[in-house]
């Protein structure tokens, strides 16, 4: 007596997904499957696994690359700006009277920090030069001004807004400027640097190294100052 026929055994594709994840050392046992298997190219032709895989692994080291080459450009830009900063400290340190303040600040400031302007802003102080301005009571474009204690800020101004923070330079449009405080005993001040480009100083740049040459700069104006 002949046995009964048994039932087809209906294979789906959510019986092998089933079987692959319980079993996922399956292709390593069987990597001669990998060269057969195809998967549809954005274009339409078919690649194996192994080709669509090699693709993403690669796509993923030129990310890793690129990533990488803007984590050393970014390490060199700030081993510069540090070697500017070093240089900028050293001259403010070693200067003893308003007069080579003012030439430090012409001369650093706006070569090595890629400015077009310069002015630093001081209350209460005798001092009225091309870089170096006294004010009696209040200071240029106070609603701009951070206090003391403050961060600096960066932002754009209109022409007559940049006039009245570089008197002694001529301004026909927008542009950007970097406001940085400053204090010692008796007063308060601050340090602006400016650019015809609306985009050298936004809101978005680090101000990290620029707050620092700010209270270098307040130390020596609080030793010329005595």
């Amino acid at each position: 007596m002949s046995s009964a026929p048994q039932p087809e055994l209906q294979l789906t594709e959510e019986t092998v997904i089933n079987y692959l994840r319980m079993d996922p050392g399956f292709f390593q046992r069987n990597a001669h499957l990998l060269s057969e298997l195809n998967l549809p190219h954005e274009t339409g032709r078919a690649v194996s696994l192994v080709e669509r895989q090699v693709a993403i692994l690669r796509e993923r080291n030129v990310q890793m690359r690129r990533r990488m080459n803007e984590l050393i450009q970014a390490a060199k830009d700030n081993d510069a700006l540090f070697a500017k900063i070093r240089t900028l400290t050293l001259a403010l340190l070693h200067l003893d009277d308003w007069r080579s303040l003012n030439e430090v600040l012409a001369t650093y400031v706006l070569t090595d920090f890629d400015a077009d302007f310069v002015c630093c802003h001081l209350l209460d102080l005798p001092v009225h030069l091309d870089y170096l301005r006294s004010h009696e009571q209040t200071l240029a474009l106070p609603a701009f001004v951070p206090g003391p204690g403050k961060n600096p800020i960066c932002t754009s101004l209109r022409a007559e807004e940049l006039a009245a923070l570089f008197p002694a330079d001529t301004h026909a449009g927008v542009g950007s400027v970097v406001l940085v405080p400053l204090s010692w005993d008796t007063g308060s001040g601050v340090l602006a640097i400016g650019s015809r480009d609306t985009g050298r100083f936004t809101s978005d740049m680090d101000t990290l190294f620029i707050a620092y040459v700010g209270e270098v700069l307040s130390g020596v104006i609080t030793r010329l100052a005595t």
